[in-house]
């Protein structure tokens, strides 16, 4: 972690009046520095990509910084678009300073990314080539955030429930987590061969990542959460993407009308939560745990076994799901 990933570049933002007139505004919980909240499976993802590329020591930190801080704003502006309560345990950060200055604090921490990424390569052509990724990736995610905010699960049909819940992993969360393992590739120096390589494992990893998400979320509910953001707001999530190819289309089409009612009447979002995990939890454990060993495998053989995937492919350790009852399930 570099010693001011939040510094501001301009000389006239130096002094400590200015420098505390800038803090204040942009009041960022301690939660959202880079290295500090969250899993930090994109810094995981990154520092492991550049050791399996030939990086020698620890990956460059302004790059890992400079990913968490994408990561971080993204998380800003998403908690915003949902109307989140809560981040991380914590009150989401436009429910603490309101909507204007979140939202304006989180697109500077997209901007205070490029400048980390600008910086972190000596060589004009590779630092290049960084930034460009980052902004290329950036605008995908916010594509892929586009059709999760546009779609509602109980307007589609169960095919396009399954096909939405893809789409919407692969461009909003499966770009983040395949720039993170590019960067740190192409950080080490890693050839193109490499390079496309652990990209395409990064988002495959990443697609599991937004399935652990969905899941986890209505596990949570279930232990007491308050947080249901993906069922207030009738999001494409994976649970209801699992149901649509395990229910009949009729069967379908009275859970979201169930859905639909519930959002009249928020208390009963656990019981709907309890009955979507006891109905997909086995079926998601094999998907995710299913797609985990192919991205190892594609990895592999991506790059002719000439590497030692098993450090990279450790990652996806934390995302596996034990193929046993949920406490749903267990529940009288």
């Amino acid at each position: 972690m570099t010693a001011h990933p939040l510094g501001f570049a301009g000389a006239s933002h130096q002094t400590a009046r200015t420098r505390h007139g800038w803090s204040k505004a942009l009041q960022l919980t301690p939660d959202l520095y880079p290295g500090v909240g969250g899993k930090r499976l994109r810094a995981t993802l990154l520092e492991r990509a550049y050791a399996f590329a030939g990086g020698s020591s620890a990956a460059p930190a302004l790059i890992v910084d400079a990913v968490e801080m994408l990561h971080a704003g993204s998380l800003v502006i998403d908690d915003f678009e949902d109307d989140s309560l809560t981040r991380r345990g914590q009150p989401a950060l436009h429910q603490v300073i309101g909507p204007a200055r979140a939202v304006n604090a989180g697109n500077w921490m997209y901007f205070r990314a490029l400048e980390l990424a600008a910086a972190a390569l000596d060589d004009p052509a590779r630092s290049a080539a960084l930034v460009g990724r980052c902004i290329t990736v950036a605008r995908q995610c916010h594509e892929g955030q586009a059709l999760d905010l546009a779609t509602r699960i109980d307007e589609v049909t169960p095919r396009q429930a399954q096909v939405t819940a893809l789409a919407i992993s692969r461009w909003k969360t499966g770009r983040l987590a395949s720039l993170a393992a590019w960067c740190g590739a192409h950080a080490a120096g890693g050839d193109p061969q490499t390079l496309q390589a652990v990209a395409a494992f990064g988002c495959r990893v990443g697609i599991c990542l937004q399935m652990k998400n969905d899941l986890d979320e209505l596990c949570d509910l279930l232990d007491g959460s308050d947080r249901c953001d993906d069922l207030r707001n009738r999001r494409v999530t994976w649970p209801w993407a699992w149901a649509a190819s395990e229910l009949s289309a009729g069967q379908f089409a009275a859970w979201q009308r169930r859905l639909r009612r519930s959002v009249e009447q928020p208390d009963a979002f656990r019981p709907l939560a309890k009955d979507l995990l006891e109905a997909t939890h086995r079926r998601a454990a094999t998907a995710i745990n299913a797609r985990l060993d192919r991205a190892i495998d594609r990895l592999a053989g991506a790059t002719g076994g000439s590497r030692e995937a098993g450090s990279l492919a450790a990652v996806c350790d934390a995302l596996r799901i034990a193929n046993e009852p949920t406490k749903a399930e267990a529940l009288p």
